[in-house]
């Protein structure tokens, strides 16, 4: 079955990188890993295993792809600038007898930008087990992109509605997702964990023009 994903936000703004984007599958393949793999601190270099998902799997150029895509922001949307800030408390340095570090460790001070999306949901597209999929996604899925832990990208709900195509690899002519590509630069897998670099290989960047 071919399904959209929506993912309601609260609108205080999702932090997300548009060249590194959220791919659906990665978010399913997050929270099924500690119960289908006995891996614990995985790193880059380490081989990964093949976590199973409630997607349709099929090959592109030979390789295997879940049918699910990346997400992407729908409805009316403002792009904004928050900081992320920490300074040392100087009108209570009396209380200390030391020299505190101001450009590292524990008494660094920082002011980091954060941007943010001001969007009102989150979409994606996928072929596969919708029921499971939903089911899945509102027990584990409770927020999306960076500084969670700060308020962001907090998810209201999730819907997920029937579509009549399958638009998880491309749509409206245009890659929905990484798909391998020969002649590519970004070298990536073709499942995730995304961020290992076992078994990379070159891949389109979503939003290029499907076929090349």
């Amino acid at each position: 079955m071919h399904f959209k994903v929506i993912f309601n936000l609260d609108g205080r703004g999702v932090c997300c990188d548009p060249f590194e984007p959220t791919h659906l599958d990665a978010l399913l393949a997050w929270s099924l890993a500690p119960m289908q793999s006995k891996q614990r601190n995985l790193g880059r270099d380490d081989v990964p295993d093949d976590i199973q998902l409630p997607f349709v799997r099929s090959r592109i150029n030979g390789y295997r792809l879940w049918h699910a895509s990346a997400l992407f922001p729908e409805g009316a949307s403002i792009e904004t600038l928050r900081h992320w800030r920490k300074r040392f408390r100087q009108d209570r340095i009396e209380l200390t007898s030391g020299s505190p570090n101001l450009t590292n460790g524990i008494y660094r001070e920082y002011n980091a930008p954060v941007p943010l999306l001001l969007v009102p949901r989150m979409v994606a597209y996928a072929s596969g087990n919708r029921k499971e999929v939903k089911k899945l996604l509102r027990k584990w899925i409770t927020s999306l992109g960076r500084k969670r832990a700060h308020g962001h990208g907090q998810i209201t709900s999730i819907d997920c509605e029937e579509t009549h195509e399958d638009w998880s690899f491309v749509k409206d002519g245009k890659a929905a997702r990484w798909l391998p590509q020969a002649d590519a630069i970004r070298l990536v897998r073709t499942s995730p964990p995304y961020w290992n670099s076992v078994d990379r290989i070159p891949c389109c960047e979503v939003g290029d023009k499907w076929p090349i």
